[in-house]
């Protein structure tokens, strides 16, 4: 068959099963980001229909969306975002974070799997997923609140940690070493590399979309903003850093000049079609005819999941002197994976050095975890408005 029909025909596949399944998702309140994976499992070449069973364009598909899916990220954080979430916020996601890197590495290692299995295990579980938690915030009122402005902190330093946590992971592989002054001289090749990207970029891109902004078209505006966003992703994937990388920091630059309202404006659409083929595309990815062998696996690293979790939002938030019933909400606030997680996985797998069965244990971990942390998070929120 042509491959570009097999295309069409995969892409027509992928949306038709998104949005029936996400519809569906919709109507019995759940997450749409489960309605999307259980539409990719239904249809992909390990699913009852087998609809889809080009693996190599599922990973393509999930390639583009993963970079529009940070930029996005990156659109919705401008610099200035970062003293606003003040030494609080920084301080819960470190600790939450490094909590999560010791648990989900301890626990790899217990299960007898290799290394990088438990450090892609590890990663995967530190991050908590921004996309259901601010759902929640915003279905409640709660984004404007103190209790919501700390938790969109929290996120917010997560995700900029999982950036540089990927694109370290990455390099790790590539170099084949983990040695410890080799990783902090990764950091900073990174923290360099972003100091310079971001300087540069602030200083010629608004000049650019001012010159771009005289033609008055949105197709010129839009094309130019995606092509920055997929070229600096090339740029930073053949430095030897994550394309993840270079999206976000695409994101970022614009976020800061006076067109990025206009711009997320414009590109949401695409994003958030792309988003949902992401999920659908990790559903497609997902083997689960073995599941039934790795349950105890799944449903340890559920428990430890959400009470390392917990337990490390607590002890962040009680360093501050807060209440224990206060700190125990946020920490119940926090405790769902999503997005990232699956971002961490497909960079193990693109570079071939994950087994096959964590992306179905990690993908199982991920809907429990966002099933149980939507209702944990409800209740976590409607808790700390009684200190509002």
């Amino acid at each position: 068959m042509n491959i570009g029909i097999e295309l069409l025909g995969d892409l027509a596949f992928l949306l038709i099963a998104c949005a029936a399944v996400g519809a569906l998702a919709y109507i019995l309140k759940q997450p749409l980001i489960l309605g999307f994976l259980a539409a990719g499992i239904l249809i992909g070449p390990f699913g009852p229909f087998g609809l889809i069973k080009n693996i190599e364009m599922l990973n393509n598909f999930s390639d583009i969306a993963i970079v529009l899916l940070l930029f996005g990220v990156g659109l919705s954080f401008p610099l200035s975002k970062l003293r606003g979430v003040g030494k609080v916020g920084i301080t819960i996601a470190v600790i939450e974070v490094l909590v999560m890197l010791g648990i989900g590495f301890a626990i790899g290692t217990l299960f007898g799997w290799n290394f990088y299995d438990s450090m892609f295990l590890a990663a995967a579980l530190s991050i908590s997923s921004t996309a259901v938690i601010i759902k929640v915030l915003e279905d409640r009122g709660s984004m404007e609140t103190t209790s919501g402005l700390l938790l969109t902190g929290v996120l917010v330093i997560e995700d900029i940690i999982a950036i540089v946590m990927i694109s370290t992971m990455h390099s790790g592989v590539v170099t084949g070493s983990f040695e410890f002054s080799v990783l902090i001289w990764t950091i900073a090749k990174i923290g360099i590399f972003f100091a310079a990207t971001l300087t540069l970029g602030i200083l010629l891109v608004p000049k650019l979309f001012n010159i771009i902004a005289k033609l008055e078209r949105f197709e010129i505006t839009i094309t130019f903003a995606l092509g920055l966003a997929f070229g600096l992703s090339f740029l930073t994937y053949n430095l030897g850093f994550s394309a993840a990388t270079g999206a976000f920091l695409a994101g970022v630059i614009i976020a800061g000049s006076k067109f990025s309202d206009d711009i997320s404006t414009l590109i949401t659409p695409i994003r958030e079609v792309f988003v949902a083929i992401f999920f659908v595309t990790i559903g497609a990815l997902m083997n689960l005819s073995a599941i039934g062998t790795f349950w105890i696996p799944v449903v340890v690293i559920t428990a430890v999941t959400i009470l390392g979790k917990i337990v490390g939002v607590y002890t962040g938030v009680r360093l501050f002197g807060t209440g224990k019933q206060y700190a125990l909400a946020i920490g119940l606030s926090m405790a769902s994976l999503g997005e990232f997680s699956f971002i961490v996985l497909k960079t193990g797998k693109d570079l071939g050095v994950i087994s096959d069965m964590l992306f179905p244990i990690v993908g199982m971990v991920v809907v429990l975890t966002t099933f149980i942390g939507v209702m944990m998070a409800k209740k976590g929120i409607k808790t700390v408005e009684v200190y509002e």
